[in-house]
């Protein structure tokens, strides 16, 4: 069964906003979410720092990578 609807859930907010999506979308979307899959099935965390993620990190006194 195909969707002919996806949508963005924030999570923060628990909204949902409706977004439809074209073939190339649905592949990509499959794609990134079966990369992000098998990442942290592999334990795979890469540090991604920045000034907002950074400062409301549990991790950020002791990450090397953190930029506060």
């Amino acid at each position: 069964m195909e969707s002919e609807l996806q949508s963005y859930h924030y999570v923060l907010d628990d909204e949902k906003i409706p977004v439809p999506a074209s073939e190339i979308d649905r592949d990509w979307i499959a794609e990134t979410v079966n990369e992000v899959a098998a990442s942290i099935s592999a334990q795979e965390f890469e540090p991604t720092p920045s000034a907002s993620a950074c400062g409301y990190c549990d991790f950020r006194i002791a990450c090397p990578a953190a930029e506060i």
